[in-house]
């Protein structure tokens, strides 16, 4: 981890649980609203996933694929640091997909570029599978 200026940089090694691996750093540092600005590297055994409207309709990736773009942010959701990622990227035929990130494997290394802020972002229901975020 670096910091500078309010931002940190993150590094994630191969075999991590990346959602796991970050929000456990959300909770460790007490980061409970950020907004996440880019990150690059490799992922694996990923699981993203569409809103249909009433819920999400999931794809699931096994093989690593470079990250073409990740953001998103944190808020706290029930109590927790919750993290919402959307991700793009590239598999072996360098055709491109993406989505809302709900899990996956690093598989090189992922560095991510975190601005931490006030605490104040907090996500409600709104019904069904949806949470509103407070602004």
């Amino acid at each position: 981890m670096k910091r500078e200026n309010g931002i940190v940089v993150l590094r994630f090694d191969k075999g991590e649980d990346f959602m796991e691996s970050l929000s456990a750093w959300c909770v460790e540092k007490d980061v409970q609203s950020a907004a996440i600005l880019c990150g690059i590297g490799m992922l694996r055994d990923m699981e993203i996933g569409r809103y249909n409207g009433t819920d999400y309709t999931i794809k699931k990736e096994s093989e690593s694929c470079e990250i073409l773009s990740l953001q998103g942010n944190v808020s706290m959701k029930e109590g927790s640091p919750f993290v919402h990622l959307h991700i793009s990227f590239a598999d072996h035929n360098f055709s491109a997909t993406g989505g809302h990130l709900f899990n996956g494997t690093v598989s090189m290394t992922i560095e991510l570029v975190v601005a931490p802020m006030s605490p104040g972002l907090v996500r409600k229901p709104m019904g069904g599978t949806f949470w509103q975020m407070d602004i």
